[in-house]
């Protein structure tokens, strides 16, 4: 029953980027188990393949032929941290519970950053560069938009 209770009380959500920054960001993922079953949930919006942070960092490491030079939509939160012409676009992985909750993020160059805020969420869309092993999103368009109902990734 306590746990309904501490529910009900304490509702869930998001982690912010400051638990990112504590527990260091990822900007490396693959795992060839999974290649597959992300390759099959890839949607299409317009000319941008709509894909996850865990999706691009696995293709960049498994793939990074098939990723690089596309066009992708990706959503996150934004954190800035110093730059002044980029920031990281993050989402939180979670292979068991949230207290193992792996922050992912990649690196997205955007000419407007001042627009943008700490933890605000966005959509990135732009293309892949895949430059010295490490991902990064030119950003043509970003978009601000409300966190999704479950802003964890599995």
């Amino acid at each position: 029953m306590f746990p309904l209770i501490l529910f009900i009380i304490a509702k869930p959500t998001s982690l912010p980027t400051y638990a990112a920054l504590k527990r260091g960001i990822k900007t490396e993922f693959s795992s060839e188990d999974v290649l597959k079953s992300l390759q099959e949930k890839i949607e299409i919006e317009g000319k941008y393949k709509k894909l996850t942070i865990k999706q691009l960092l696995a293709f960049s490491k498994s793939k990074p032929d098939e990723i690089n030079d596309r066009d992708i939509s990706v959503e996150g939160m934004v954190y800035k941290g110093e730059g002044k012409e980029k920031f990281t676009l993050i989402r939180f992985l979670i292979t068991c519970c949230a207290a193992d909750a792996t922050p992912l993020g990649i690196e997205v160059k955007y000419e407007n950053i001042e627009e943008l805020k700490n933890e605000e969420w966005v959509k990135v869309k732009g293309k892949v560069k895949i430059e010295d092993g490490k991902i990064i999103i030119y950003a043509e368009n970003i978009e601000k938009i409300n966190p999704p109902s479950d802003p964890y990734l599995y």
